[in-house]
């Protein structure tokens, strides 16, 4: 039997993930096609993740990994 996990933060650590993985960031929709989730899922999400300090906003509207993401690693 599988463990349960919770959905919410699987989603912010795909977010994480996808972030890594991309030196010129992702645009909200380009996350939430990546998570198969509607762009309002994916804007809480972020909202959350940049008051950890772990994503930022670009002035181009694309997201990239904050400074937060250093401190964890």
């Amino acid at each position: 039997m599988a463990a349960e996990t919770s959905q919410t933060l699987d989603r912010g650590l795909r977010i994480l993930d996808l972030l890594a993985v991309a030196p010129g960031g992702r645009s909200v929709a380009e996350l939430a096609a990546d998570l198969g989730v509607g762009r309002t899922v994916v804007y809480r999400l972020l909202t959350t993740l940049e008051a950890h300090q772990l994503v930022r906003r670009h002035p181009s509207g694309r997201v990239g990994l904050g400074i937060g993401a250093l401190r964890l690693a």
